[in-house]
C-alpha cells in the first residue's frame, strides 16, 4: 500500500476527528447529539473564506470572526433551542427536530450571506513532500498537527482545568452536580464556547485547501458523527482515534475500490460498529 494514501487518509481523518470532538463536548455537556455541528463547521469556514477572499480582511481577523461565529452558533443551539425545549418536556424527539431545523436555517443563511457556489480560502501552507511513489501535501500534515494540538489542549482542560473537571462531573450526573452546588449553567456555557472554538478551527482548516459550499454541512455532520460513534466517549482522545480510522478506511477503500464504493464501505462500517460495539472503541466504565 502506498504510504501517501495512508497519510492522506490520516489528514482527512484528523478533520473528521475535530468534528467528532465537537460532538463529544456537546454531548458531554447536554447528553444530546447535536447534528447541527456540521452546519457550525461549514458556516465558520465559509465566513472566514468570504472575509479573506471577498472582503480582503487579514486571515488572523477572519479566523477570529469564525471563532466568534462558532461560539455564538453553539450557544444558540444549547441556550436558545435545546434548553427551553428540554425544560418543557422529557421527550428528546422534539429537541432533535428543533436542532435539525436549526441546521437547515444555518445552511440557507450561509447560502444567502456568502454564496451558493463552492468557495475556498487562501491556503495556510503550500507544497508537497514526496513519499515513495506518491506525495503528501503540506496541508495534510498541518491538519494533523493542528488536530493533535487541539485534542491535547482539550484533554488537558478536561483533566486539569476548573471548568473542565466540573464538566466531567456534570456529564456523569447532572442532578448530583446540582445537589453539590456546581454552577451547571455556567459550566455548560464554557463547554459551548470550547465546542464553538473546535467547530471554527475545523471549518477554517478544511476550507483552506478544499472547496466548501452551504450543503457541505450534511456531509460534515454525518462523517463527524460516524467518527464519534467509532471512537466512543471514553476520553477526549477517542474522537481523534475514530476520525483517523475513518479517514484511513475511506482513503484506502477509494483507492482500492474506486470513489463510488466509499459510501457503501462507510455504511457497512457503521452497521458493523453498531452491531459489534455500539459504545465505540472507548467508553466510560460505570461502576454499579
Amino acid at each position: 500500500m502506498d504510504p501517501g494514501i495512508i497519510i492522506s487518509g490520516l489528514g482527512t481523518g484528523a478533520f473528521y476527528g475535530l468534528i467528532a470532538l465537537a460532538y463529544f463536548l456537546f454531548t458531554r455537556a447536554t447528553t444530546a447529539v447535536n447534528f447541527a455541528i456540521g452546519a457550525f463547521v461549514m458556516f465558520a469556514g465559509m465566513l472566514s473564506a468570504h472575509l479573506v477572499t471577498v472582503e480582503g480582511i487579514p486571515v488572523s481577523i477572519a479566523v477570529l470572526a469564525a471563532v466568534l461565529a462558532g461560539i455564538v452558533l453553539v450557544w444558540v443551539a444549547e441556550a436558545g433551542v435545546l434548553r427551553p425545549i428540554m425544560a418543557r418536556a422529557t421527550d428528546e424527539f422534539g429537541a432533535v427536530m428543533a436542532i435539525v431545523a436549526l441546521m437547515f436555517v444555518i445552511e440557507q443563511l450561509a447560502g444567502i450571506l456568502f454564496t451558493r457556489r463552492p468557495i475556498v480560502s487562501k491556503p495556510f501552507v503550500d507544497g508537497i513532500i514526496v513519499v515513495g511513489d506518491s506525495f503528501v501535501e503540506y496541508h495534510t500534515l498541518l491538519m494533523l498537527f493542528v488536530a493533535v494540538v487541539v485534542f491535547a489542549a482539550v484533554d488537558l482542560w478536561l483533566r486539569k482545568g476548573r471548568y473542565g473537571r466540573m464538566l466531567r462531573a456534570v456529564g456523569d450526573n447532572e442532578s448530583a452536580a446540582r445537589i453539590l452546588g456546581l454552577p451547571v449553567r455556567r459550566i455548560k456555557g464554557v463547554a459551548m464556547a470550547v465546542t464553538g472554538i473546535v467547530c471554527a478551527i475545523a471549518g477554517v482548516m478544511v476550507i483552506s485547501y478544499t472547496p466548501v459550499n452551504f450543503h457541505s454541512n450534511i456531509g460534515f455532520a454525518i462523517l463527524g458523527f460516524v467518527a464519534f460513534v467509532i471512537g466512543g466517549t471514553g476520553n477526549a482522545w477517542a474522537p481523534l482515534v475514530g476520525g483517523l480510522l475513518l479517514g484511513v478506511i475511506e482513503s484506502v477503500s477509494a483507492y482500492m475500490l474506486g470513489g463510488g464504493a466509499r459510501d457503501y464501505v462507510l455504511l457497512a462500517l457503521v452497521l458493523l460498529i453498531f452491531t459489534v460495539r455500539p459504545q465505540g472503541l472507548f467508553h466510560i466504565e460505570v461502576r454499579a
